[in-house]
């Protein structure tokens, strides 16, 4: 065997193993198309990202593989793939980056890092155990939480943002008051008990009100005036102390809220304070929705602190309308523009409304729905449009220019149209009355029937075989056909022309009346 032989043989050898599997059966190929043993899917490509994978696995969440075939609204679009089904991480386990108010708390990074979480409620909300932030709530963070009850572990009857036991609310977040031990707002002691006969009754020092100033009073005016310098508790007179100071204070409610009508400043609430009122129902005088701390329109906050916002059914900054709805088809749309013929939009009286100006498509420029009898021409779909319903004239029913066969007499152009192919019927096919001599013999009519014709050779000749009625030349019918002699229109053969169509003669066996005397039908001279 030459060398060029062997190989040959070689690489038939190693064609003929490579195309079998071990066991003897073709080998299987992910990608070719087929669904095979093992395969879950096979898309017949080897794309790795879309919903079939390259290993011929069906795409799911969690196969370290992020596909890339989907749109942003399309399901189930993975931002993010990290090959594991751990909701705690930064891809949580819906292929979605991990964020806060998700609902997954995030476990993977450590406090003070970006994105630490120390809760994740899955809600926005900030009066619950988990701040909109995915912090914990704790007492002094300055958030009232509403989801405890009295008695309740961390209950919070107020909290203030501080440490400070000197203001309405105490570093534990318990509301002050006179025998808490904590000098209070308006307090000229609190020495913690109810005790009236002690130094301190009713956080007010027993020597209070004599005009000296004695131990533990902080000032003493000899007066009960609470709206001066000295309260009659001996305590300095200050803002939060539930008495308003004369020509110092606006207001003084001593509740130490900050979002009623007498803010912890000691001034009446207004819009733009930077503090949104509560407490009040829609309609009452000083309602806020929001309060920016400014009373500038187009900012979000309007300058009478309503949210500026589509939808609020008032007309805000920008806005041409807003009916308060989200109907996108009336009037005015959801983005609060007015509704208007050629805005793309479909809204009010409109039927329609695809953005131009065009008379000549489905959509006219008044944004009625294009149809047959508007007078506008359908490009593609109407032949004409003459805004009548008339089908005399050169448009006929269904906006077709009118033709012979339509089925429409063409007013001062077709003197029939009875929109058929048949030309031996009342009206010919190229829309005019059928007559005799028109060449064309009708067939619609019996020979009883007016207008009958027997034939018609398309002249009104009577001398020919057809007749100028249309009817077939014969003897006797008055008019002088060819091979005849005569036609009186009779049969008397004893006038100049017999029932043959013959001239009158001696020997022709008829008695010519006047003429002659006898006739026998021959010549013979000698006979009777």
């Amino acid at each position: 065997m030459s060398q060029r032989q062997y190989i040959l043989v070689f690489c038939l050898a190693l064609s003929l193993s490579c195309s079998e599997s071990p066991d003897g059966i073709g080998s299987q190929i992910c990608g070719n198309g087929a669904l095979e043993a093992g395969e879950t899917c096979d898309d017949g490509n080897t794309i790795d990202d879309d919903a079939c994978t390259a290993a011929c696995q069906i795409a799911a969440c969690g196969d370290g593989v992020l596909r890339g075939d989907l749109g942003v609204d399309e399901q189930p679009l993975e931002v993010c793939d990290d090959g594991n089904a751990e909701a705690a991480d930064g891809c949580t386990d819906i292929c979605q980056l991990a964020r806060c108010g998700d609902g997954r708390w995030r476990q993977n990074v450590e406090p003070g890092e970006l994105g630490f979480e120390a809760c994740d409620d899955g809600n926005i909300m900030d009066d619950d155990a988990c701040l909109g932030h995915c912090e914990a709530a704790r007492c002094g963070d300055g958030v009232l939480r509403l989801d405890l009850a009295i008695g309740d572990s961390d209950f919070e009857a107020c909290d203030d943002g501080n440490e400070l036991d000197d203001d309405h609310c105490l570093s534990n977040c318990v509301a002050s008051s006179c025998g808490d031990g904590e000098l209070g707002p308006g307090e000229g002691c609190d020495d913690g008990n109810d005790v009236d006969d002690d130094d301190c009754a009713n956080c007010r020092p027993a020597s209070c009100g004599d005009g000296a100033v004695q131990d533990g009073e902080f000032c003493d005016d000899g007066n009960d005036d609470n709206s001066d310098d000295c309260l009659s508790t001996c305590a300095r007179a200050r803002c939060g102390d539930g008495h308003t100071r004369f020509d110092v204070e606006q207001c003084d409610d001593g509740n130490g809220e900050d979002f009623d009508a007498c803010t912890n400043a000691c001034e009446p609430a207004r819009c733009g304070d930077g503090l949104l009122r509560l407490g009040l129902e829609l309609n009452d005088d000083g309602f806020e929705q929001c309060d920016d701390g400014n009373q500038e329109n187009g900012d979000g906050c309007s300058a009478v602190c309503w949210h500026e916002n589509c939808g609020n059914s008032r007309v805000d900054v920008g806005e041409e309308c807003d009916d308060g709805n989200t109907e996108d088809d009336d009037d005015c749309s959801n983005d609060c523009r007015q509704n208007r013929c050629g805005d793309g939009r479909v809204g009010g009286a409109e039927s329609c409304d695809d953005g131009n100006r065009s008379d000549n498509d489905a959509c006219l420029s008044n944004c009625q729905r294009a149809s047959c009898g508007d007078g506008n021409l359908f490009v593609g779909v109407e032949d004409c449009d003459d805004a009548n319903d008339s089908d005399g004239d050169d448009c006929v029913g269904g906006c077709r220019l009118s033709r012979c066969g339509d089925g429409f007499v063409h007013l001062g152009v077709e003197a029939c149209d009875d929109r058929n192919q048949e030309n031996a019927d009342a009206c010919r096919n190229n829309c005019l009355v059928a007559r005799c001599g028109d060449g064309v013999r009708r067939q619609d009519l019996t020979p009883e029937e007016p207008g009958y014709e027997a034939c018609d050779d398309g002249n009104l000749i009577d001398t020919d075989n057809c007749n100028q009625n249309c009817q077939v030349s014969r003897c006797g019918d008055g008019l002088r056909n060819p091979g005849e002699q005569c036609d009186d229109g009779d049969d008397d053969d004893g006038d100049d022309c017999t029932s043959e169509c013959l001239n009158a003669r001696c020997g022709d066996r008829h008695l010519h009346r006047g003429v002659e005397e006898c006739d026998d039908g021959n010549r013979t001279e000698d006979d009777a």
